[in-house]
Formats: C-alpha cells, sequence, structure tokens
C-alpha cells in the first residue's frame, strides 16, 4: 500500500532524483520511468503512463491484484481450508508474477 501512496504523491513532489537509467535505451534499462508510470496509472492518465514504461501496466496491475488478494485471502482463510487456498495462492501468485515481469526478466 505504502507504494501506491508513494507513487501517487511523488508526481506532486519533485525531488528533482534522476535515474541512473535516465536516457539510456529501454532495451538496457527496462525498470526506467516505473515510479512516474505508476503516478500516471494513479492520475488515470494511461497514455503518460505507457509513454514513461510500456511495461508499466501489467507490472501495476500485478501489485494491484497482489494487494487485493491479500485481503481477499485473509477472509477466505476464515471459512476454507488452509491448504488448499495456500496451493492455489502460491501457484496463481508465481504465473502471474511470471506474466507481469516476464519483459523485465528476460534478457
Amino acid at each position: 500500500m505504502f507504494i501506491f501512496f508513494y507513487c501517487y504523491l511523488s508526481s506532486f513532489l519533485n525531488l528533482g532524483v534522476r535515474s541512473l537509467c535516465e536516457g539510456m535505451p529501454l532495451s538496457y534499462c527496462k525498470s526506467r520511468g516505473l515510479t512516474r508510470a505508476f503516478s500516471q496509472i494513479l492520475n488515470f492518465n494511461l497514455k503518460g503512463a505507457i509513454a514513461y514504461n510500456p511495461y508499466s501496466l501489467k507490472i501495476f496491475s500485478f501489485f494491484l491484484i497482489q494487494l487485493i488478494a491479500r485481503f481477499l485471502i485473509n477472509k477466505i482463510l476464515q471459512f476454507s481450508n488452509f491448504k488448499i487456498v495456500l496451493i492455489f495462492d502460491v501457484f496463481f501468485s508465481i504465473v502471474f508474477f511470471i506474466f507481469s515481469f516476464y519483459n523485465l526478466i528476460i534478457i
């Protein structure tokens, strides 16, 4: 939740900190602009987010869905079998992680 809060406020703070990736091609620094892109997504500017980083929507969706899943799983565990929920959660999280971060993981 902190990363969402930080990214939302970062557009208002304008700290002037430059990234080491600034000016490098995206093929060398695939995570360039993710914080700015997350900030744009939280302000509902999807085109601006894609301009900062084309992978930002997939990565943002991973974090958002995982946050929602943590809340839901805590509620589900109160009413169902812990082992089945845990196995499903681990499997879903691994598959969704690979889908979301595939472009950043593969060289």
